[in-house]
């Protein structure tokens, strides 16, 4: 017990102390002068998300401290082939094991964050460490206990077939622990040219921030080649790692802190989905783009949860509005209990799924996947109406059409926007519906199962993937036993 509370709590301290000074020398001392570096623009990590993940990696390093502790005391019975005499099979075997060891964890945690990003798994466990939309060095170390373990238990099998020294093992481990701060640090150190080959099958700051606010994308941990390969690399991430080096003068805003919103109107627009209108009393919160969302913070039977919802109103309207479909416990509140004049609190809009400037657009919607891309088509209509949006929308029944009255209006109104319902049963969505020799900008979001199969068709039919963008959105983390 005495050599667990030691280890841990060395452990502990040195890296808040790592992601101490990390925060205080680039979001503090110098954050003015890097502002053009930083990532994302409207910074949302204030104390009390901070506050958060120094309670979370605190629970993480117990895992983390009990797991190595089983390869000392692996070593000590001679199961696990560690040896403490640096070179002993030479310097080249020494750089082979570090180099290799590199590889297999990479490997090892792309495919292992994959898999964690299941529908089935996520809430339980990963979403601990995506509650962190704006990363910070805090949040490089915010996990679950069990996906602190597990990112790292590939080292035993490893450590029971060949000799690993402790030396290569301290070396990967602090590889891992800077390229890990680097990943979260929030902003772009990297150079211009890292963008170009060889330098661009590293993952960046810019990589790994997009995959903490667009989620299923992103996954590698030192390499890019397994998204690269494996076609889940986020289309924006070139793109916005050039943006950044670009920029002159960014305005930075300050969305740290939760602001209320009161309703002003509730519609339920189906069986199982209502519409919430509000009226901020802070004009800011009209400042957004279509395809943006809210993250609010709601109160329901004694417990906070946190939940991101896309605005289905449109850049210009007197109201904000989210659209919500029953699905947990804040949707069935807002369904069932809501009343006009209660108060939520929420962050200023922010978001990175917002429609490109173009002539031709597909919009793939299903069931509640509407409300962003309603939002889009509304406020590309206003701007653009002679703009060509086909509207492709899939839903379980007539009865469940989200704003149907309002997307047969927008069709009379403007013969350049069409619309195709297919309903369940009856029509699925397929490559001839898509216009793929359009040259049409694709906007998708809906459930996993449609997105998969519109993007096996756009993959087949060739579309440049540049052109195809999606929104995720994942349920909360759910805790295990009301911990965190």
């Amino acid at each position: 017990m005495i050599t667990f509370v030691q280890q841990y709590l060395t452990t502990v301290i040195a890296a808040l102390m790592i992601m101490s000074v990390a925060y205080l020398i680039f979001w503090k001392v110098f954050g003015n002068k890097l502002s053009n570096r930083k990532i994302q623009l409207s910074t949302r990590a204030g104390w009390s998300q901070i506050k958060g993940e120094i309670g979370t990696t605190a629970l993480s390093f117990v895992g983390s401290t009990l797991f190595m502790l089983v390869i000392l005391s692996f070593k000590d019975q001679g199961i696990a082939k560690f040896y403490v005499e640096t070179g002993k099979y030479g310097v080249p075997y020494e750089i082979m094991t570090v180099i290799l060891m590199v590889l297999i964890s990479d490997t090892w945690f792309y495919w292992s964050h994959r898999i964690m990003h299941h529908p089935k798994i996520y809430k339980y466990v990963h979403a601990l460490h995506h509650k962190s939309l704006d990363v910070n060095p805090y949040t490089s170390t915010s996990f679950h206990v069990i996906e602190a373990i597990w990112l790292t238990v590939w080292i035993l099998p490893l450590s029971m077939v060949m000799p690993i020294s402790m030396t290569a093992l301290g070396i990967v481990q602090v590889l891992g622990t800077f390229n890990n701060l680097k990943s979260h640090l929030g902003y772009e150190l990297f150079p211009g040219f890292f963008n170009k080959v060889p330098f661009n099958m590293l993952v960046t700051a810019t990589n790994h921030s997009l995959h903490h606010t667009q989620y299923n994308g992103n996954y590698g941990l030192f390499f890019r080649f397994w998204d690269i390969l494996c076609g889940t690399e986020l289309n924006d991430t070139s793109h916005l790692f050039q943006d950044i080096h670009e920029r002159k003068d960014a305005v930075m805003i300050d969305n740290t802190k939760y602001k209320n919103l009161t309703i002003s109107n509730l519609v339920k627009e189906t069986d199982d989905t209502i519409s919430l209108y509000f009226k901020p009393s802070d004009q800011f919160f009209y400042a957004y783009e279509a395809g943006q969302h809210l993250t609010v913070r709601v109160k329901v039977k004694g417990r906070t949860h946190n939940r991101c919802f896309s605005l289905s109103s449109t850049p210009g309207n007197d109201f904000l509005r989210i659209t919500v479909k029953l699905k947990g416990e804040v949707s069935h509140w807002f369904y069932n209990e809501a009343k006009i004049g209660d108060t939520i609190e929420s962050l200023y809009p922010v978001g990175d799924f917002k429609a490109n400037k173009s002539e031709n657009y597909v919009m793939i919607a299903g069931g509640s996947g509407i409300t962003p891309l309603y939002s889009m088509i509304k406020d590309i209509l206003n701007k653009n109406p002679k703009a060509n949006i086909k509207l492709l929308y899939a839903n379980k029944s007539e009865n469940s059409i989200i704003f149907k009255n309002e997307i047969d209006a927008l069709t009379k109104l403007y013969p350049n926007f069409e619309c195709q319902h297919f309903l369940s049963g009856q029509k699925r969505i397929s490559i001839e519906d898509l216009d793929v020799n359009s040259g049409a900008n694709y906007y998708v979001c809906g459930p996993d199962s449609l997105k998969e199969s519109v993007f096996d068709n756009l993959h087949i039919a060739g579309v440049n993937k540049n052109n195809i963008h999606t929104e995720h959105f994942v349920d909360g983390y759910v805790p295990w036993f009301g911990l965190v």
